[in-house]
């Protein structure tokens, strides 16, 4: 998918069918969807298939869209309500009606954090592609393969302490980048921040 493509480029390629619309809706929304989902199922795989699934009914109804916030919205709907079933399928045998009830109240809480994590998240998967280049392959080193400090520094072949540099100078400005855009209330942005970046680093 070019650049030079508009959104309504895209909802005209997508609603025609076009492979190549498809798969940058796809590319643009699996990751947090896997994430949201995970997050409300405790299962990745289950959460995966779901949202396999989900992307299968967004290209049978393609034909309903005509913008790109249409297509985010059905698809977090879709994930969220197909991950309700799900837990309910599981807890039927082993879960009282009262409990069941407390359980959809939690999660439709714990659905609002998730749901704000999952669009931090994706804007970080945009912004990323933004960070200049060494800055970026460290930081995909660290954010999609998950590697150490020492690793990063050998596969690259640079000093530990210029990782943690880039690294640094990395969540600078994706933390720069998240907040221009006014996602959300600035005391939001920076705990779901901390919160993602703590959990993706930790180990380094």
């Amino acid at each position: 998918m070019t650049k030079a493509l508009s959104d309504q480029d895209i909802i005209a390629l997508f609603k025609r069918g076009e492979h190549e619309a498809f798969n940058h809706l796809f590319r643009l929304h699996y990751r947090p969807l896997v994430y949201y989902g995970n997050q409300l199922v405790n299962d990745e795989q289950e959460a995966e298939d779901i949202v396999v699934d989900t992307f299968v009914k967004l290209l049978r109804k393609r034909a309903d869209f005509d913008n790109l916030k249409d297509i985010k919205a059905f698809l977090f709907v879709s994930v969220r309500n197909a991950c309700y079933d799900y837990l309910r399928y599981m807890q039927r045998h082993e879960t009282s009606h009262q409990e069941l009830f407390y359980l959809a109240g939690k999660q439709e809480i714990m659905e609002d954090n998730e749901m704000i994590k999952a669009k931090v998240l994706q804007e970080i998967y945009n912004e990323i592609e933004n960070l200049p280049g060494q800055c970026q392959k460290v930081f995909k080193y660290i954010f999609f393969h998950g590697l150490s400090t020492d690793q990063i520094a050998n596969e690259m072949d640079i000093s530990a302490q210029t990782v943690l540099n880039q690294k640094t100078r990395a969540l600078k400005l994706l933390r720069l980048s998240l907040l221009k855009k006014d996602l959300l209330p600035t005391a939001v942005t920076f705990y779901f921040l901390a919160v993602i970046f703590h959990q993706l680093t930790s180990s380094l």
